[in-house]
């Protein structure tokens, strides 16, 4: 599981239109730096993804550092950036 992660990460990676910045301004419309599991979910929604409960609390409950129920702009990118060095850097410099 965790190597079909990381390869779906090195996928949005190789795409050129693909930043983690405007990637996360799906979800944080009201531009706070960090979004709720609502945020997410509604940002999903909107793009045709429709995530079961127990996948949004697992994915909460994994990137959530310090366990505030909100999820900042850096773990957001934790939770997108590859474990690579090499397509981490490339995801980086955009």
């Amino acid at each position: 599981m965790e190597r079909e992660l990381e390869n779906a990460k090195i996928s949005l990676v190789q795409k050129a239109d693909f930043n983690i910045f405007d990637a996360f301004r799906i979800f944080d419309i009201d531009s706070r730096g960090w979004v709720s599991q609502t945020d997410l979910r509604l940002g999903l929604n909107e793009i045709g993804v429709y995530p079961a409960s127990e996948e949004m609390d697992l994915f909460v409950k994994r990137y959530d550092k310090n366990s505030d129920g909100r999820i900042k702009f850096s773990e957001f990118c934790d939770a997108f950036s590859p474990i690579d060095n090499y397509y981490a850097t490339m995801l980086n410099r955009r």
